[in-house]
């Protein structure tokens, strides 16, 4: 920003807990003489290595590269000094929240400011990404040391000696020698299992002994990075520009992060103006850097075999240049071809496991749908044996339990407890659809639609991340319509089943009805949003299937699945606390539904028609539990 004169004729504040006047960092990175990072960072550069060393290998030249080394507190020092000629102010403060109201506000514990640009370094709780399976951390523990007798290679910086214990992670020592005498040594483990202050003290001392003789501490550092190809979805807000690591700044496979950072303020700051610009990760090497990330995850003791055989094979440059992601496919096929291809290629079967695991269900049901063979007539309702094994054994397993824990949604009432209130409070709810059914039916399904719509389109969008209310309402509504008009005449005969005179507009509908699906397949295109892509393609080829079947499908595998996960995750209880604690309601739903709404002396398809009667009472109050849910998750989310 000082560079480019942004700072000139505007007002700063830094909000920063940490005083930041010790040397608690090493910022290190690789460059050319020439590049613009060394050149803007040349008066702060401590110290530089023109060569690289792994395990007790010969030392090899990388140049034109360089190897530059900065203290922290010269960058804070520095950093300080800058604003002192400006209108920076700094308070040491911890921020709440960050939203948009008019201007963009940030609340700590103490102040709500209003600003125009906000810049959101933050740290962020990996662990409560979802999906994040394949996450570890790069801890380290450093020791700056002087050496009493022998004297380090100045020239040289060991960037991976693996002779140190390899249990149950990828462990190595890391040495930046500064002079003859000085040095840091850095115990790093790439793990899930954060590196043990007294279990480094020992590896530490055993190794510096061994290779290098006696020695004094003069100062220590210890550091975790997280190594995670996965940021956490957030609320876009309005001139909010996320930095650092919850900007993606980290490389996930190394944790190099100094060189991105920099990057980064180039392109926010280019052309002398603030732009909400964000770093672009290069697809190829993300699915390399999730590769390596499984295979420390699952096989740990592969990490140092798979290092040591990339040095063996490859240059200095070109590692330092893979690692920049500036090498081509071609030479990147070279380099894997040299590697252990058979952990790859296992890794890469996981992968795709993880990367579709999320989509499994869905694709599922395209298959399902795609090589149905049903054949019914336009005036009845349709199930073969097997859609009724699949319907009825969806339901039993997580259609039905999947609406039987809001209790555990503290929705209607404060605690997770199933209660005399509580009961008493839902039939209440519950009843007041059950007689508009049975003496406006007509109203009955009209109400049922528009809450239905809005529950699986709220449900939907919830998990897809878009907060756009009237679109997760108009998705509702498409997916009804698009079920309806697809299924003219079998909806038709339901509601003659259920008392409602049929709707005659329906068959004109009919003709329009893949017309529907063009705004949110548009939508979804854009979003990106596979999962949305793909539901949109079963709902194409549900009109091979029954009317009931394709909405069972979708209300089960689909809806159900996802709102089951969506309480899962948020309550933090096993799957099988979770039947526990739906048992009761789902025992109760049943015997409500033969007491009330079955009749032996109907036919079967008429039993099916009155099911959804009966579905639609007990979803009622459901649907309401369930949006308080979501608006309790989002506010906490934003907090």
């Amino acid at each position: 920003m000082e560079k480019h004169d942004l700072l000139k004729n505007n007002s700063v504040l830094i909000i920063e807990p940490n005083p930041k006047d010790e040397n608690d960092k090493t910022f290190c990175f690789w460059a050319e003489e020439k590049n613009s990072i060394a050149q803007d960072f040349e008066l702060l550069i401590s110290n530089k290595w023109p060569k690289i060393k792994v395990n007790d290998n010969t030392p090899l030249a990388i140049e034109p590269l360089i190897y530059y080394h900065i203290n922290s507190k010269d960058l804070y020092d520095h950093t300080k000094l800058l604003l002192e000629k400006r209108n920076v102010k700094i308070i040491d403060n911890f921020v709440e929240n960050i939203y948009f109201e008019n201007s963009t506000i940030v609340e700590t514990t103490q102040h709500k400011i209003s600003c125009d640009w906000v810049f959101d370094c933050r740290p962020i709780d990996f662990k409560s990404i979802i999906n994040n399976k394949f996450y570890i951390s790069q801890s380290f523990i450093g020791y700056k040391i002087k050496l009493k007798q022998n004297s380090f290679k100045q020239d040289v910086y060991h960037m991976m000696d693996f002779r140190v214990s390899q249990e149950n992670a990828t462990q190595f020592v890391y040495i930046l020698p500064y002079d003859k005498q000085t040095g840091l040594i850095e115990l790093t483990r790439f793990g899930k299992e954060i590196l043990d202050e007294n279990e480094a003290a020992s590896l530490l001392n055993e190794y510096i002994n061994k290779h290098y003789g006696e020695y004094e501490i003069i100062d220590k550092e210890r550091g975790v990075i997280p190594m995670s190809s996965l940021l956490p979805s957030k609320d876009k807000i309005k001139n909010c520009i996320n930095i650092g690591t919850r900007g993606g700044s980290v490389k996930p496979s190394t944790g190099y992060a100094f060189k991105n950072m920099y990057e980064h303020a180039k392109l926010i700051c280019s052309g002398g103006r603030i732009k909400p610009k964000k770093i672009k990760a290069h697809r190829r090497f993300l699915f390399y850097d999730q590769l390596l990330l499984i295979i420390l995850s699952i096989w740990p003791s592969k990490g140092k075999g798979i290092f040591e055989r990339l040095f063996k094979y490859k240059t200095p440059n070109f590692i330092l240049k893979f690692l920049d992601e500036k090498t081509t496919l071609m030479e990147e096929i070279s380099m894997f071809s040299k590697l252990q291809i058979g952990i790859f290629l296992k890794a890469t079967v996981v992968w795709v496991y993880w990367r579709l695991k999320p989509l499994i269900v869905t694709i599922l049901m395209i298959i399902y749908a795609a090589f149905s063979e049903n054949q019914f007539s336009t005036n009845n309702v349709f199930f073969s044996a097997l859609d009724f094994s699949v319907i009825i054994s969806g339901l039993l397993l997580i259609g039905i339990p999947h609406g039987a824990l809001d209790h555990l949604t503290e929705s209607l009432q404060s605690i997770k407890k199933v209660t005399f209130k509580f009961v008493a409070f839902y039939i209440a709810l519950m009843i007041p659809i059950y007689l508009i059914w049975i003496f406006f039916p007509s109203l009955g399904l009209i109400l049922f639609l528009v809450y239905s719509a809005w529950h699986f389109g709220q449900t939907d969008f919830e998990n897809w991340n878009i907060k756009m209310p009237f679109f997760s309402l108009l998705w509702g509504v498409t997916i009804l319509m698009f079920l309806f008009a697809s299924h003219p005449y079998e909806f038709n005969y339901i509601l003659d089943l259920i008392n409602i005179k049929p709707i005659d507009q329906i068959y004109d509908l009919h003709k329009w009805a893949y017309f529907i699906l063009i705004w949110p397949l548009l939508m979804a295109l854009i979003f990106r949003k596979t999962e949305w892509l793909l539901l949109i393609l079963f709902f194409v080829l549900s009109q091979n299937l029954g009317l009931l079947v394709a909405f069972g499908l979708y209300f089960i595998f689909h809806h159900s699945v996802k709102g089951w996960f969506n309480l899962k995750e948020q309550i933090k209880m096993s799957h099988y606390k979770m039947y526990i604690n739906a048992l009761p309601f789902n025992v109760g739903a049943l015997v409500l539904y033969i007491l009330i709404f079955s009749n032996s002396d109907l036919e079967f398809e008429s039993n099916a028609a009155w099911f959804f009667v009966f579905l639609s009472c007990i979803s009622f109050p459901h649907v309401i539990c369930m949006n308080l849910f979501y608006r309790k998750k989002s506010e906490s989310s934003i907090s």
